[in-house]
């Protein structure tokens, strides 16, 4: 198992997980109507699959964040990750009057796992990814029925990878930039349905940067 192989699927597992704390400036629903989402999202690159959900809480403007769980899975070894991951940001207009909103927000994801073979021995891995960045976003109409939520990003992340066996343990870091772009549909005041592309800048040589997502919200309660 290759740290870049790792990097690649813990980078697309925090999207995963913290899909689901958005706003506007990120192409999800608005805290206007409901101050509380639920969401789920799915990743793709070309050596992992992920998946993600988890519950936010926010305002229309000002602070809002959000906690999840998320689990990987891997094209060359039969092992998974879980990842436990959070999310804070604040909203704010871009400018004065303007429709564009701008939010400044950290991520963190714990990851747990894989558990691979190794020489005769099994080897645990633990991850730990942070991310600080800032979106870009609006709303605008396209039909009576539905709106379009155009969003960009960029965030500079950290991942720590820690593998141990037979009471021997070791690490590794990479830190990169992570810029995301996409747009959010709105079918109702309740449900947005939000395609994105992340792109890995940085990374360790042969790590997956391009990492695909597709993620679902829908507000609950007032």
């Amino acid at each position: 198992m290759k740290f870049h192989s790792i990097v690649s699927a813990v980078a697309g597992l925090a999207v995963c997980t913290t899909a689901a704390t958005a706003q506007v400036c990120q192409g999800d629903l608005s805290f206007r109507g409901s101050q509380k989402h639920v969401g789920a999202a799915l990743g793709l690159s070309n050596n992992s699959t992920s998946f993600g959900g988890g519950l936010s809480l926010g305002h229309s403007k000002g602070w809002f964040g959000g906690c999840s769980l998320g689990m990987a899975s891997y094209d060359n070894i039969s092992a998974h990750s879980v990842a436990l991951g959070g999310a804070v940001g604040y909203a704010m207009p871009l400018a004065k009057g303007s429709q564009w909103q701008m939010c400044p927000g950290a991520t963190l994801s714990l990851g747990f796992g894989p558990n691979f073979d190794a020489g005769g021995t099994t080897a645990h891995t633990t991850t730990q990814t942070l991310a600080l960045g800032v979106s870009v976003g609006t709303a605008a109409k396209l039909s009576k029925s539905v709106s379009i939520l155009p969003f960009g990003s960029a965030a500079l992340g950290h991942t720590r990878v820690a593998v141990s066996a037979n009471g021997n343990s070791g690490s590794a870091d990479d830190s990169y930039l992570v810029l995301g772009m996409g747009a959010g549909f709105q079918f109702s005041p309740n449900l947005v349905v939000r395609p994105a592309l992340n792109l890995l800048a940085g990374t360790e040589p042969g790590t997956d940067d391009t990492i695909f997502s597709l993620g679902i919200t829908w507000a609950i309660g007032r």
